[in-house]
């Protein structure tokens, strides 16, 4: 009896540890013909060994259903992620934790962005769009197999997928792009110690920083200003300007406008719920690309260089694929949601992306018409707030949550308030929740062979605001900023909150797309852009209101171009992987210098002869961000002392303490800490960690095998390898880095550079294809993709052909 008992346990044993196998691996990849309803004509669909799948479709709706089956088959939670963050209906799944951030989600309303959009978009992108939806809902109802564990473990169902959900997913990802954080947080602290002492910490661009247009002149007011679309052979080099501040290295100037109080201001914040989810799905500010002429390069023809940094996350925000129809062939990253190559080239022309830190948003104090407080106050009169009613559902609660919001002609009003207190009322504006044509665009772009075609797609480009990089076969190349760039009645954007009522900050228009900053061909060879200044004329402050990034990777990335003229992809992929930091070159004497003045002569030796370098393998890179941490939580400590506050100081306040002087005493108590995090190799102070919502579960998150943790890490948020971490002191964790990487060689698109993903293909945690791509992405090597079907050939370990239902019957 006993053997016979221990026999039945040992076989729900095994029978268990094969279920959770096969729910964390899914099925093998499928071979072979599978009929699906809404195909017009057979697919083909080629993967190569780490399962990158080239579709080969009889049209472009064929090729996007093919497209929508591939990422539901292999990224089905994340696309069911994206569409409940856009519609803020978390709670259906994990419950009272994450009702804040539905209630933050639905006022900001990406989802009826995303509906808004679907009537702005051409009647080809819609056709598309609804091939692609189709796709996704014949993968799922052909479902065969363990669904991904995600649905298991929630008990979660699958919803029809529709083309808004597609479109709702673009406006996640400009979510990021905001300044909503950062007015927000600048108002806050506004609050907290007063008009005088916020001004420093009002953003500034260093005025030793390199600029993207390469301090081009201006041209002259009027000049070159059609509202046409130049060619890449008929101007050399541009930098259109507009009327506006004086040309010239401008800073902060102006009053401030009232105070929003602490509490207000509070309430606003982003949920740490919320905030999640959406960067998961944002472009955060920090990327590089670069493209390099024929002038420079050993082939005489161009290379375009590109990655893009994102929080990662299981599975990785990429989907590698190739995409071949009638008047379709490009390869590159897709989005998993969305129908498309996003960053990627075709066979004649290349592009790559960085975020272009444009300011698309503004913050409106509103004041409610004190004779009718359903009204709210508009230069010459009231005007009604338009009102709507949303209904959360939360998991294991039998009634709904209600939520109503307020609009006013701004947009919503994010910070509900009682009007009798006499409270302020925030309402957002956010050129995202425009309908948007930015799909029309990225099939333009993923149509396009040259550079011409290339600008005439961008300019459909709505947003997220992009800066593009690209080149051509023909030799072109170049820069243009994509995105419908707000114009204010003011002049440049706020980053504070500012009167809604007066009409002064009121939305004018957009900037036309021919006088958006741009490139091209320019003399010096190259364009470099890593998230820095577009230039230095009085167009860039219509754009951003001096938010960019640091200068340090674009200098970098800069250095290393120059220095030679016979470039080639594996040149271009050494630059992506350097980690010489020159924000430690900067900074790293008065570090020695705080180190010596502490009495702790070696360590400030040891700083001196650093190289600079954030290897693996040194202890000075740690000792050098343990005291400039260190420095940034005395520094931040000091600025708020007696004045309470909510603590924002951002990192570029560091560099304007230790240059600006006067800060010594705390150098040297901010080294007598740093000295005592000891002798750590950067290696074991500065790890990776690839998260997954559900890692953390007990016994489910080990045994399905969620994330990544303690990866050591080169680089610093300097590097152009960069590797921005979190954490005061070691071990520093890692959370942020390159999303992908890519490299494009005009004069050898078919085995010149390639991409690669720090994951996979599959979403699953166990499967072969979740993370086979991970060390090669830790050692920098890249994956082609070819274009010609016999290189594709040559390289696949499986073919699925999908038959229309028709075929099934002959």
């Amino acid at each position: 009896m006993l053997a016979g008992a221990f026999a039945a346990v040992l076989l729900v044993a095994v029978a268990g540890a094969v279920w959770i196998e096969r729910l964390a691996t899914g099925p093998p990849p499928a071979s072979g013909e599978l009929v699906l309803p809404g195909l017009e004509r057979p697919v083909e669909v080629l993967r190569d060994s780490l399962g990158v799948p080239h579709v080969w479709a009889g049209s472009l709706a064929d090729a996007a259903f093919a497209q929508g089956y591939l990422h539901a088959t292999d990224r089905l939670w994340q696309i069911e992620m994206f569409r409940r963050v856009a519609q803020g209906r978390l709670s259906e799944l994990f419950g009272e934790e994450t009702v804040e951030a539905d209630r933050f989600l639905r006022t900001l309303g990406l989802a009826r962005a995303g509906r808004a959009s679907v009537a702005a978009i051409g009647a080809e992108t819609r056709a598309i769009g609804e091939a692609y939806a189709r796709g996704v809902n014949a993968a799922v109802a052909g479902w065969r197999g363990f669904p991904p564990p995600e649905f298991v473990v929630l008990r979660a169902s699958f919803e029809p997928w529709e083309l808004d959900h597609s479109l709702a997913i673009e406006k996640i990802m400009a979510w990021d792009l905001s300044e909503y954080g950062t007015s927000i947080s600048l108002a806050g602290a506004r609050a907290d110690v007063g008009d005088e002492a916020v001004r420093a910490l009002l953003p500034r661009y260093p005025e030793w920083g390199v600029t993207i247009l390469q301090d081009a002149p201006e041209a002259p007011a009027g000049e070159g200003l059609s509202a046409a679309t130049p060619s890449a052979r008929s101007v050399a080099s541009a930098a259109w300007s507009v009327d506006g501040p004086a040309p010239g290295r401008p800073t902060f100037s102006g009053g401030l406008p009232p105070v929003v109080s602490a509490g207000l201001v509070a309430s606003a914040r982003v949920p740490e719920a919320a905030r999640a989810p959406i960067e998961a799905a944002s472009i955060v500010r920090a990327s590089n690309s670069w493209v390099v002429g024929g002038t420079r390069t050993r082939s005489g023809m161009p290379i375009v260089a590109n990655d893009m940094h994102l929080s990662l996350n299981q599975p990785n925000i990429w989907y590698l694929i190739g995409l071949h129809a009638p008047g379709l062939d490009v390869v590159g990253q897709s989005l998993p949601g969305a129908p498309g190559v996003i960053a990627g080239h075709t066979a004649g022309v290349a592009w790559g992306f960085t975020n272009a830190t444009a300011d698309d948003s503004d913050l409106f104090i509103e004041r409610v018409d004190p004779a009718d407080t359903t009204h709210y106050l508009v230069p010459g009169g009231s005007e009604p707030f338009r009102v709507r009613e949303e209904s959360i559902r939360v998991r294991n609660r039998e009634e709904p949550v209600r939520l109503v919001v307020r609009e006013t002609r701004h947009g919503p009003v994010m910070t509900p308030v009682e009007a009798q207190a006499g409270g302020e009322l925030l309402s957002f504006r956010w050129g995202p929740r425009d309908p948007s044509t930015t799909f029309d665009g990225v099939l333009a772009m993923n149509r396009a062979n040259t550079v011409g075609e290339l600008i005439d797609a961008l300019a459909q480009f709505t947003s997220p605001y992009q800066n593009v990089v690209f080149a051509d076969t023909a030799g072109d190349f170049g820069y243009w900023l994509a995105g419908a760039i707000p114009l204010r009645r003011s002049g440049r954007p706020p980053l504070l909150p500012v009167p809604g009522w007066t009409g002064e900050h009121d939305w004018t228009g957009t900037l036309p797309f021919a006088r958006n900053p741009h490139l091209l061909n320019p003399a010096s060879g190259f364009v470099a852009s890593a998230n820095n200044r577009q230039s230095w004329d009085s167009l860039a402050l219509l754009v951003s209101p001096d938010r960019w990034e640091a200068p340090y990777r674009a200098q970098r990335i800069t250095e290393l171009i120059e220095v030679r003229a016979d470039h080639d992809a594996e040149s271009m992929r050494a630059i992506q992987l350097d980690i010489q930091s020159g924000f430690a070159a900067r900074h790293r004497d008065r570090a020695s210098a705080a180190f010596r003045g502490a009495g702790l002569d070696s360590l400030a030796g040891a700083l001196d002869a650093w190289d600079g370098r954030a290897t693996l393998e040194n202890t000075e890179t740690t000792l050098f961000y343990s005291w400039v941490e260190s420095m940034r939580a005395l520094l931040r400590a000091d600025f708020y002392r007696g004045r309470g506050g909510s603590g924002y100081f951002p990192r570029y306040m560091f560099e304007r303490a230790v240059e600006g002087g006067g800060a010594d005493s705390l150098a040297r108590v901010a080294a007598l800490r740093a000295a005592a995090a000891g002798r750590i190799p950067w290696g074991r102070a500065h790890q990776l960690h690839i998260s997954h919502p559900f890692e953390g579960i007990p016994v489910i998150g080990g045994l399905l095998g969620y994330g990544r943790r303690g990866v050591p890490r080169p680089g610093d948020p300097y590097t152009v390898n960069v590797a921005r971490y979190t954490g005061s002191s070691p071990p520093f964790v890692v959370t942020a880095g390159a999303s992908q990487r890519s490299v494009a060689d005009l004069a050898d698109l078919r085995g010149g550079g390639g991409f690669i993903l720090p994951g996979g293909q599959s979403g699953r945690p166990g499967n072969r294809h979740a993370w086979d791509q991970f060390e090669r992405w830790r050692r920098g090597e890249l994956w082609r993709l070819p274009l010609d079907r016999d290189a594709v050939e040559a390289r696949s370990v499986s073919r699925l052909t999908l038959l229309p239902r028709s075929a099934s019957r002959r």
